[in-house]
């Protein structure tokens, strides 16, 4: 049996999918879009599978996927991996609302943003990140926000997956964290500032059309999927394609 493991579970108000992907025999493991409750809820999930974090991977920020960082990055004293296009979010998350930063305090509740600059690290379209043991792949995939990435885990195969929200008990060859780029049935909305329905129609096709049916994919909300899935049920991934030709 593999020691390696996906643990995923939704966070806060908006149910923010987070996962700890990892390796009990390393002792190790990463952490992808920690939401709200990340602070309290991460290290419960790293104690429970016995590893210690490397690093916090974000998908794109907006605030319910990065909620938790600043606690969480200078608790666990560990890089922040997330695109340079999405740097204008890091540095005032209530610009996705097209709203004053006041907002977040009067309106969310949340206390006076102060994210830990000095452990954010760029991500790049095309890298190859190692963490755990494991390869994630970056792919850059703008429409929800210009900055969205996905991270394609290339060593998961028969890992074990446990997420309340879904039917997948092991990992597939590669397994994508899609974030809000697909979910099952649907994408990610690309009504918010800087967001474009065209660049996520290309994005779709460039990153997920391309993978194998088998490939499982996690996202940042709702229920596990594969591409096979998608591709045969999902209407946005039938118009990627139309919009390909």
């Amino acid at each position: 049996m593999s020691d390696r493991f996906v643990l995923g579970a939704p966070l806060g108000r908006w149910q923010t999918n987070c996962y700890v992907i990892g390796d009990r025999a390393r002792g190790t493991a990463v952490v992808v879009d920690p939401g709200e409750h990340g602070e309290t809820e991460v290290p419960t999930m790293l104690a429970t599978a016995g590893v210690r974090c490397e690093a916090i991977l974000l998908t794109h920020g907006h605030l319910d996927h990065l909620w938790a960082v600043p606690g969480l990055a200078r608790a666990l004293d560990v890089p922040v991996l997330l695109h340079p296009d999405d740097r204008w979010l890091w540095d005032d998350p209530a610009a996705a609302f097209g709203a004053p930063a006041a907002l977040l305090a009067t309106q969310l509740g949340m206390p006076p943003w102060d994210p830990p600059t000095d452990h954010l690290q760029d991500v790049r379209d095309g890298q190859t990140l190692a963490f755990a043991g494991m390869r994630f792949r970056v792919q850059h995939n703008p429409g929800h926000t210009p900055g969205h990435v996905t991270y394609l885990g290339q060593d998961l195969a028969g890992a074990a997956v446990t997420f309340a929200l879904g039917e997948a008990d092991r990992g597939s060859d590669a397994v994508l964290f899609s974030g809000d780029l697909v979910f099952a049935g649907s994408v990610g909305r690309t009504d918010f500032p800087r967001g474009s329905t065209a660049a996520l129609l290309r994005s779709l096709a460039e990153t997920v059309l391309p993978l194998e049916d088998d490939t499982l994919i996690l996202s940042g909300h709702g229920s596990d999927t594969t591409v096979g899935r998608e591709r045969a049920t999902n209407p946005f991934l039938r118009e990627a394609v139309d919009h390909q030709r």
